[in-house]
């Protein structure tokens, strides 16, 4: 048990899971593999005191999702089984390892906005059980939250830094794959239509911006990490390629601080010039050879350049439902529209127009404690995962990042892996 226990810490193991990730992504085999991931998940849970090794398993699921169920009749089995996995062995592992709930610097900001998603129901015009399923959602959150940063133990940062690395590179070949297999790719380009299963264009460049910080991390601090240069760029072009504004603005504004804080006083500055250099001429020869491709790109960059997409109007109507309900916002559904649940393009204003006050307060110390908690030492580790969360909040200024579950459950990991590796500091 002991070498299986080694291994699951292992880089090893870590490159394994993603590859069978990729795999079973490409192969549409999601109804496999997650439920295999769900009982590894269990097992561990079960038979570990410290239950990180369920992390990689639990995020990479998150990303082998192909297909995107559109009815009832289509939401496949894994789906039901996921709580029973994951909740089933959480609570016999604090049961079998007699845990005790003395730690949690964000359980303040993460239940106050379970509570604000509960009061914003006095506001709501309908109530129906979606609505209760939506803000229950808020207690999910908080349970996993909770649960990890009490039971996972030691410093794990480098440990999750490879895996986010990792995940970045997945996401990078799932788009690649989706553009090979696309019968079209600039009727796929010009109509944006690209969607890898557990994403559209929006969430995969919020991914991407997020991870691709893990790859500049490696550039800076591996020996060789220079010649991760080229994965770099490969990255930023996929990011182009989701053909999603707001990631490509969010990269753009990004990039010089992944560059920045990548080689400053890292003695890899003028290596990093002559690999960027040659990236570049390989890319220009391909930009040549496959141009129609990249004309097309940035032919429709360039007709949505100053198109707000109706932003500024979707934003006013979040901030007359929070005029007229300031204190607990207009409900979880307050805009309405052609989905069962619409958002209002921007955190802030998301916030306010459904949760009101309470909910933008709660938000607030969310974001200082995230912040506080991964830069409360200034170590190259945390500065950029600090880094890659502040790409997913920039992007949330234009698009939907936050309360999205993937995007929720990732933050959250961050959070706990970094407090974790802090000495202990019980709850006040």
């Amino acid at each position: 048990m002991k070498k299986i226990s080694r291994f699951t810490y292992s880089f090893v193991f870590l490159l394994i899971t993603s590859l069978i990730t990729l795999c079973f992504w490409t192969f549409h085999w999601e109804n496999i593999g997650i439920p295999l991931f769900l009982g590894l998940i269990f097992i561990v849970f079960v038979f570990f005191k410290d239950p990180m090794p369920t992390i990689p398993l639990l995020l990479n699921a998150l990303f082998m999702v192909s297909k995107t169920p559109t009815s009832f009749a289509e939401i496949p089995l894994y789906l039901y089984l996921t709580p029973v996995a994951i909740i089933g062995g959480m609570i016999i592992h604090i049961i079998r390892f007699h845990v005790k709930f003395l730690k949690g610097k964000m359980l303040l900001g993460v239940l106050l906005m379970f509570a604000a998603m509960l009061l914003s129901s006095f506001n709501a015009a309908e109530l129906s059980l979606n609505y209760w399923f939506y803000a229950s959602i808020g207690l999910v959150y908080a349970i996993i939250y909770l649960f990890f940063v009490n039971t996972i133990d030691g410093n794990h940062i480098k440990y999750l830094l490879q895996l986010l690395f990792l995940l970045g590179i997945i996401v990078s070949f799932e788009v690649l794959i989706y553009y090979i297999r696309v019968e079209d790719v600039i009727d796929a380009i010009d109509n944006r239509s690209i969607d890898i299963g557990w994403g559209i264009s929006t969430y995969i460049g919020t991914y991407l911006v997020m991870f691709t910080a893990m790859t500049f991390y490696f550039i800076r601090t591996s020996k060789l990490g220079h010649l991760l240069i080229p994965l770099a760029i490969f990255q930023i072009i996929m990011v182009l390629f989701t053909t999603s504004r707001g990631g490509m603005v969010t990269m753009a504004a990004m990039l010089p601080i992944f560059i920045f804080v990548a080689f400053y006083k890292s003695g890899k500055f003028w290596k990093g010039i002559l690999i960027f250099l040659l990236s570049i001429g390989i890319i220009t020869i391909l930009v040549l050879y496959q141009n129609e491709l990249f004309i097309a790109l940035f032919d429709r960059f360039n007709r949505i350049l100053f198109d707000d997409s109706g932003r500024v109007d979707i934003w006013l109507d979040a901030w007359e439902k929070f005029r007229e309900n300031p204190l607990f916002g207009g409900g979880i559904f307050a805009r309405t529209g052609d989905k069962d649940y619409n958002m209002f393009h921007n955190t802030f204003m998301h916030t306010l127009g459904t949760m009101g006050l309470v909910g933008l307060v709660s938000l607030f110390i969310q974001l200082f404690m995230q912040f506080k908690i991964t830069l409360g030492r200034l170590k190259t580790e945390n500065i950029f995962l600090a880094i890659s969360l502040l790409g997913a909040h920039v992007h949330g200024m234009v698009d939907n990042v936050y309360f999205m579950p993937q995007f929720m459950v990732i933050m959250l990991i961050i959070v706990v892996v970094v407090e974790v590796s802090e000495p202990k500091v019980l709850i006040n």
